[in-house]
């Protein structure tokens, strides 16, 4: 598996949500045995758009271009893992009672988000930060997550589409996504319209 170093490189930074999604990988490949994905040999359904998927592209290979990272943004760190060769699959559900919530972090959080925090807020939350990312790696990931059945079926491979030519926009648009109307392709953006 690789290292958390790795997903920190491609995020950018480091942060609690982050190493969650670092953990959930790390129990999602202790619990149905899965390698990297080059192609679509794994898919993940996340519900959530949050700094955890950046971590399970790196780490697992799922992305949204390859058609193996199905992104649903409900605001849950929920992660739906399936392994398409022997049909197996876990939904990976954040457990609440897994990480003390820092009272102080919640406080202050608010204030730097609005940029009225000072220096000494602004250290000290990230003090606080750094603390909890190393508590997060140092939990085993079985205690970080509730493992339930997943929900969703397992999603049918990436299609790829022939281009068509919006009668409206003039724009490329993949046929699945222009519906002919009177005769006329018409992109979505433009039927909305």
């Amino acid at each position: 598996m690789k290292k958390f170093s790795e997903a920190v490189a491609f995020h950018g930074h480091t942060c609690g949500g982050l190493a969650m999604g670092y953990k959930a990988c790390e129990l999602a490949v202790e619990k149905l045995g899965l390698t990297f994905s080059e192609d679509e040999e794994i898919v993940c359904i996340t519900e959530t758009d949050s700094c955890t998927i950046d971590a399970i592209q790196v780490v697992l290979g799922c992305t949204a271009g390859k058609g193996n990272l199905i992104i649903n943004c409900w605001g849950k760190n929920a992660f739906s893992f399936y392994r398409r060769d022997n049909n197996t699959s876990v939904r990976l559900v954040a457990n609440p009672n897994a990480m003390p919530v820092n009272p102080e972090m919640v406080s202050l959080r608010p204030k730097i988000n609005a940029g009225k925090a000072t220096t000494a807020e602004v250290e000290r939350f990230h003090h606080l930060s750094h603390k909890f990312i190393d508590d997060i790696l140092a939990v085993p990931a079985a205690k970080l997550f509730l493992v339930k059945e997943t929900a969703e079926l397992l999603p049918s491979h990436a299609k790829i589409y022939n281009n068509v030519i919006c009668s409206v926009c003039g724009e490329q648009v993949a046929d699945a996504f222009a519906p002919v109307i009177d005769g006329r392709r018409i992109c979505i953006p433009c039927l909305r319209k």
